[in-house]
């Protein structure tokens, strides 16, 4: 489906509960996507041999759909004539609903009969009575569509049948959505104005095209032809058309209360009770503009979309506006809102992970941002502690401070700092030139910054910045390595701690030094040691950052439990959303993603990776998890098809060109030669630099970052050399993973199949399904090409074999295993007939259905599997 629309998958749910002979209620909000689905469920169900009777509701939503017009909307779906309102008009309109039915004397075998209701809400009370007595005597099925709180009597009547069940629209994938609106916009979008933009919609696909043409025109009446930039997809007018629909069916009171919640934010039920009337809350509740969401052990009522709360703020200035003001004001006279941070709980909070909760959150935390902004600057102000100051420039850069806000900020901090905190200024030179490095993309300058450290007479100072320079070396790369002519640049060495630095003053200092030792420990393929150092690095739940902490994981995750640290990570990353941490959750997101997507989990991947470009909040100063999550993101979207959103991913990934070391799938070579490859390009002449990059991270000893993009190119393109030569640097490697990839690597250089069977097993062993899958296809791939040998089909029976059991879409890895995912299921039922040896003729009287019917589905078949003979059904299915 090329509509932005929930995925084709959700549309063959709807399908297979109505084959099952369930009727279905499809219930969302206007810009949900309810219309779209209902067309391609019934194109889908046209093609499968049902009849199918479409209408549309046309009442105003006030009325509970009852109308003032009896039978108007059979009468606009032509079929019966002008509505009187007598028994025989009715009689007239039942005949003809019939007639469009298929007849009233259906088979049992035969009752394929579909009645698709749009908007069945607003179906008027006639029209309902009549559909119903259709389907009952048919033996239909109806497929209907309303917005919450979807009652009243024509829904209640057109699913009084026996089987019925209600299905919510699902919010649309960040994947979909970024790909969407790169075609809107003809441009590449990239992913934090596509996060953004999902933030704002709440993953609606109505909305989301709504808001994306709104940028568009605002980007065109300011320049035509010029590309929307981050002010157009702020509030436009335009918007009122859009939340006016959503606003359909409320009174005043539900109106007005909005306008309430939308002007305090999300907020505590408690406070919510002092200022709207709990019977308002209830009513948009039910209307679906209200989600709960726990935080912190409280729960907080916050409006959805969150598009609706942006555009409501934009009318506080209008007379109900003013009005509203009024009322917080006094509710709340004499007693303050909370601004500062809330207290760290003792248990993993409850914020949710669905998409919906995420742009609630992503909103919550822009709001946190400004206020933590005013705490932080005021504890600054209060005592200029190297802690207070580290707390007050992260808070600044989460605000999205310009860049001459920030500079001066960092050298009245450093004037201010107490003499006493003299050993902790590198410091906040440090965090300069980190910010420098990552947010300005001035390398050179941050060492410049780093080297006014170094004639420091205090050790604590000089370890510092020596650490620091060490891990801008390992994310970035060294400017300042020699020249190729000379020789080869060694991986630095670790560093060594600090000497006969003391317990309570040393603590932070000795904390980086082995936090950095610990990446550059990863970064040369020893995550058992750098376990150890990276635990002994982790700060206490008071110190102002904590970097340590996903590192941990992801070294346990490179050790070999892969389970067990994307737990832990997902533990992590709950508490960070639950406490607003802002700047930990995508590191502890990173590590989830990197576990579920080497454990093959790709669905599982798709909704974490839509959650957080949902909730829009980077960690400026660790970019190399960022870049892993790009990366991941365009290995994801290549393997659904999906080049538009891959290109857009890959267009942020190579602006920022990190060396990222100790950080797997985080750098860009072998994305770019996948997605070459995917467009048409010659696999050597597409890989032939990223193996020269691989090449070149070898001779720095970079060993993580080396074998991980080395795998990703050898199912491109096998370079046996280098790809051998990858393989001997993992002998020295610690933990599961590593050592199992180099045995992959050196079975894809060797190109045997048994070899390359027995890495399979050996990955799968080790929980990497997914390279376990391409390991399994290359070997099945090479016995094919040996002839249609016994080994080769019962290789690919077990390779299909595992790969439905694991589920989780692992099939996108191998598509050419899961032809049948490209068939509707009346097709797929075809397909299996054909491949038992029926003929056409036999099919349609197995099928019951006419001879003509099954040609046609033959046809597409024969199409969409690519091939030309009836034998070539069997051999594929």
């Amino acid at each position: 489906m090329n509509a932005l629309t929930p995925r084709p998958t959700f549309v063959r749910t709807v399908l297979q509960t109505l084959a099952s002979g369930t009727s279905v209620l499809l219930v969302g909000l206007p810009g949900s996507g309810r219309s779209t689905v209902l067309a391609g469920a019934q194109a889908e169900a046209d093609d499968d041999g049902w009849t199918v009777v479409t209408l549309r509701g046309t009442g105003t939503g006030d009325s509970g759909g009852a109308g003032e017009r009896p039978l108007e909307a059979l009468v606009l779906a032509g079929l019966t004539t002008g509505p009187t309102g007598t028994l025989g008009a009715l009689a007239a309109a039942l005949e003809g609903v019939t007639v469009a039915a298929g007849g009233a004397r259906r088979s049992s075998a035969d009752r394929r009969v579909l009645v698709v209701v749009d908007d069945a809400d607003l179906l008027d009370d006639a029209s309902a009575s009549v559909v119903a007595t259709v389907v009952a005597r048919t033996g239909a099925r109806v497929l209907a569509s309303a917005r919450p709180p979807a009652s009243g009597a024509s829904v209640a009547r057109l699913l009084a049948g026996p089987d019925s069940t209600v299905l919510n629209m699902p919010a649309l994938p960040f994947d979909e959505l970024h790909r969407t609106v790169t075609e809107i916009l003809r441009a590449d979008v990239d992913p934090d104005t596509a996060g953004r933009l999902y933030a704002l919609s709440g993953g609606m696909p109505g909305l989301t095209r709504a808001i994306a043409r709104e940028a568009r025109r605002s980007a065109d009446l300011a320049e035509p032809g010029r590309h929307p930039g981050a002010e157009h997809w702020s509030w436009t007018p335009g918007w009122a058309v859009v939340v006016d629909r959503l606003l359909a069916g409320l009174d005043d009171s539900a109106r007005d209360g909005l306008r309430t919640l939308a002007a305090v934010g999300p907020a505590p039920t408690a406070e919510v009770r002092r200022l709207v009337p709990w019977s308002v809350v209830e009513t948009l509740d039910d209307h679906g503009l209200l989600r709960m969401v726990e935080d912190d052990g409280e729960v907080l009522v916050a409006l959805f979309p969150p598009m609706l709360t942006e555009h409501l703020l934009h009318l506080a200035q209008d007379a109900r506006g003013l009005r509203v003001a009024e009322t917080i004001s006094e509710t709340f006279a004499g007693s303050a809102r909370e601004l500062g941070s809330r207290r760290r709980p003792r248990t993993t909070p409850s914020w949710s992970s669905s998409p919906e909760s995420a742009a609630i959150l992503g909103r919550r935390l822009e709001d946190r941002a400004s206020a933590h902004l005013l705490v932080a600057h005021d504890t600054w102000e209060r005592d200029p502690t190297v802690h207070s100051t580290v707390l007050y420039l992260d808070a600044l850069l989460a605000s999205h401070a310009e860049v001459d806000v920030i500079e001066d900020a960092v050298g009245v901090a450093l004037r201010r700092l107490r003499p006493a905190a003299h050993e902790h200024r590198g410091f906040v030179v440090a965090w300069h030139a980190v910010y420098r490095a990552h947010v300005l993309h001035d390398v050179s300058g941050a060492y410049a910054r780093l080297a006014e450290l170094d004639a420091d007479d205090d050790p604590r100072v000089r370890a510092t910045s020596d650490a620091v320079r060490q891990h801008l070396r390992l994310t970035t790369g060294d400017p300042q390595a020699p020249a190729p002519a000379e020789a080869t640049a060694p991986a630095p060495a670790p560093l060594p701690p600090p000497a006969d630095l003391p317990d309570d003053t040393g603590r932070p200092t000795n904390a980086l030094v082995r936090l950095v030792r610990g990446e550059v420990l990863l970064a040369r393929g020893l995550p058992v040691d750098a376990h150890a150092e990276l635990v002994g690095g982790v700060l206490p739940a008071h110190a102002p950052r904590h970097d340590a902490i996903s590192l941990v994981d992801q070294a346990v995750l490179l050790s070999g439990d892969i389970d067990t640290a994307t737990r832990s990570a997902m533990r992590s990353l709950g508490e960070a959303r639950g406490t607003l941490a802002q700047g930990e959750i995508e590191p502890h997101g990173y590590v989830v993603a990197l576990g579920l997507y080497v454990a093959g989990r790709l669905t599982t991947l798709r909704e974490h990776l839509t959650s957080l470009f949902a909730l829009g909040s980077p960690a400026p100063l660790r970019t190399t998890t960022r870049a892993g999550l790009l990366s991941l993101s365009v290995s994801l979207a290549l393997l659904e098809g999906n080049l538009a959103s891959a290109r857009s991913s890959l267009a942020r990934l190579e602006e920022m060109d990190l060396a990222a070391m100790f950080t797997p799938a985080a750098r860009p070579g072998s994305r770019r030669a996948a997605l070459d490859v995917a467009t048409g390009a010659d696999p050597r002449q597409a890989t032939r630099e990223a193996w020269d990059d691989v090449a070149a991270l070898v001779e720095r000893g970079a060993v993580l970052a080396a074998v991980t993009d080395g795998t990703t190119l050898v199912d491109l393109w096998v370079d046996e050399e280098r790809a051998t030569a990858l393989a001997d640097l993992t002998l020295t490697s610690q933990g599961a993973v590593l050592p199992a990839l180099g045995r992959y690597l050196r079975a894809a250089a060797d190109g045997a199949p048994d070899g390359l069977l027995v890495a399979a097993a050996d990955l799968r062993s080790h929980g990497l399904v997914l390279h376990a899958t391409s390991a399994h296809a290359r070997a099945v791939t090479l016995l094919s090409r040996e002839g249609p040998t016994a080994r080769a089909t019962e290789e690919r029976a077990r390779l299909r074999a595992a790969v439905e059991q694991a589920g989780e879409e692992l099939s996108l890895v191998v598509p050419s295993l899961a032809p049948a995912l490209s068939l509707t299921g009346r097709e797929l039922e075809v397909a299996r007939l054909v491949a038992e040896g029926l003929s056409n003729r036999e099919v349609a009287d197995r099928l019951v259905v006419s001879e003509r019917t099954v040609d046609n589905h033959v046809y597409r078949i024969f199409r969409k599997l690519g091939i030309r003979s009836r034998n070539e059904v069997a051999a594929l299915l």
